[in-house]
């Protein structure tokens, strides 16, 4: 059976009312509590899909464990769908990681999407894990300055910040899920390092996928 592009994006209208239903009840999250973070990206090698997760201890910013997985796509990349294409063996890996983090960093957006369903916002709900988005470019929003703050609106509500980064560029992050934007803010705040351009959990996982996972699954 094929992909059914309707039926998905049906599926992320639907979600995403719950998820913006909820927002005002998302926690706030202490920082000193944060134990481990996990961070998720992927690359392509020959028509195979490799991602990789990395568990870090939060605090010392230390990488605890990563794993490795090799599928192929379950779909071709379409915009507005990332999570159907990437999300599953994110997932994957994620539940191969030796314990669960307390919040999960995804390159690309939360709810700074067309349909207030990116793909971090999907891995979060699924998981039932606080998780952010945090991309090089914006996808969704009208971005407005508030208290020498940049926010990114969408879909009536604030989802989103354009973060400068220590090298002088712009990230942008955003609610996934069961998160405050100003901890999101903070949390990839202290995740990012000199000369990155992304939080450090989503660099390493970057990195792996390019590298180390090639060569561990002998690809």
């Amino acid at each position: 059976m094929g992909f059914d592009y309707q039926r998905a994006v049906m599926l992320q209208r639907i979600l995403s009312e719950r998820v913006l239903a909820e927002l005002d009840s998302f926690p706030r999250i202490d920082p000193s509590r944060i134990r481990s973070v996990a961070g998720v990206d992927a690359s392509y090698r020959g028509g195979v899909q490799v991602g990789s997760a990395v568990l870090m201890d939060y605090r010392a910013k230390m990488l605890l464990a990563y794993t490795c997985l090799a599928s192929k796509p379950p779909i071709p990349y379409v915009p507005g769908l990332l999570a159907f294409r990437e999300a599953p063996v994110y997932i994957k890996a994620l539940h191969r990681l030796p314990a669960k983090p307390d919040i999960i960093l995804v390159d690309g957006h939360g709810l700074s999407h067309p349909r207030a369903f990116g793909i971090a916002t999907h891995i979060g709900l699924v998981l039932s894990t606080p998780s952010i988005g945090v991309a090089k470019k914006p996808l969704y929003g009208e971005v407005e300055e508030v208290n020498g703050r940049k926010l990114v609106r969408a879909h009536g509500r604030i989802v989103g910040e354009v973060v400068e980064t220590n090298q002088g560029s712009e990230i942008y992050v955003s609610i996934g899920y069961l998160i405050r934007l100003e901890d999101a803010v903070e949390v990839v705040r202290h995740l990012m390092e000199p000369g990155l351009k992304l939080p450090l959990p989503i660099h390493l996982a970057d990195n792996y996928s390019r590298s180390k996972c090639i060569k561990e699954l002998r690809l």
